[in-house]
Parts: C-alpha cells; structure tokens; sequence
C-alpha cells in the first residue's frame, strides 16, 4: 500500500526541497549527492488515541492563540521568508527555486500550504498533500517557523490544524519523510507518534 506513494513522495520532496528560496540572494546552499531521507507513517487509530489529546493539551496551553488559514499566492513572499528564515536558522541545506515551479504547487489541487497568523502576521506554515494515487494517504510534507516562534508549540499547533484538515477527507495514514540530519525535524516527528518504515533512500537534486 505505502509502496505505491513513493513517486509522490519524490516528486514532492524535489518540490519542498527546492522550494521558497530567494533566488536573487546572492547565496545559494547545494545539496550533495549523498542525501538520506526517512519515510513515516502514523496510522489514524494511533492519531486518535494518543496523538490528538497530546496536541490539544500542547495547544491549549500556547500563551498566543495563532489563527489557521490555507495559504493563496498573494502570500508566496510571506513563505519564501518562514521558510527561508526557518532553513538557514538551522544551518540544514536548501536550494534555489522558479516562479513556475511555486506556481504549480499552488495549482496542484491535492497540495495545500496552513498557515499560522499571529497578531495579523504570518509567522509558520505546513505544506499538506493528498495522495494522487490513494485517497486514504495524507502527506506532511514541510513544516517551516520563524526562529522567533519556535520551540512554543506552534510546530504542535500546525500538526493539530493538519490532522484536522486531513480528517474531513477521511484519510486513514499519515506520512512523511525527513531529512535524516536533520534531528531536530525528526525528534518532532517522532513525538508526534510517527515510526519509520521502509529503508533511507538516497537522492541528489544535482544533474
């Protein structure tokens, strides 16, 4: 079953990757060719039991109520700059991106980016997709916060408003993959309830 999403998974991870650079920086971070990235899965019956009443607890204790909307392209700038920020505060790679490939993401109708507003600013987001190939997958496929807004729960806050999403299309499993350097990325994920399947797969976006 989980097999049969492997394409998505490429095709997504080449797009949140490369995605929300400002290309006219004069700075651009290239990935080596020796990139591992971890699959997961979290299956609803898990996400109901033990993963929901973590996250509202998590939630409700947030000294700030943010508010949750579906990001449009009049916002692309806003996270080009939570991403951005995001990315370089944790010194992991990323890589530049085009106007054309952000527009199809925008476009694709199983891609949806939430965005977190505080105080009427834009201060996180996480990138969901629905599997093309199979209803019942929902994919986290990026997660970005400005550095000011970290560690405070809003990372908990965005998984909440994503399962939410998720589950009024009766999608039945979670996935995602992580970079395996990135610890921090993969601590959260797995506090979430997330477990590894599959094997690290290695990928280079150089041609």
């Amino acid at each position: 079953m989980f097999n049969d999403s492997d394409d998505i998974f490429k095709v997504l991870r080449d797009k949140v990757r490369t995605l929300f650079t400002d290309i006219q920086k004069e700075f651009t971070y290239l990935y080596s060719d020796d990139e591992h990235y971890i699959k997961m899965r979290l299956p609803v019956k898990y996400i109901e039991k033990d993963t929901i009443p973590e996250l509202r607890n998590a939630v409700k204790n947030l000294d700030i109520k943010p508010e949750i909307h579906v990001a449009d392209k009049s916002e692309i700038n806003d996270l080009n700059n939570i991403y951005h920020q995001s990315w370089i505060a944790s010194d992991l790679p990323m890589k530049g991106v085009t106007q054309e490939l952000i527009r199809d993401i925008f476009n694709d109708k199983n891609t949806r980016f939430l965005i977190a507003q505080i105080e009427n600013k834009n201060v996180g987001f996480i990138l969901v997709e629905f599997d093309k190939k199979n209803e019942d997958i929902g994919i986290i496929s990026g997660i970005g916060i400005l550095p000011e807004h970290q560690s405070l729960g809003l990372g908990k806050f965005l998984a909440l408003q994503s399962w939410k999403f998720f589950k009024e299309k009766n999608v039945k499993t979670l996935q995602c993959e992580v970079y395996e350097k990135n610890v921090k990325g993969i601590k959260f994920i797995k506090s979430l309830g997330f477990q590894e399947y599959g094997e690290k797969e290695d990928r280079s976006l150089l041609k």
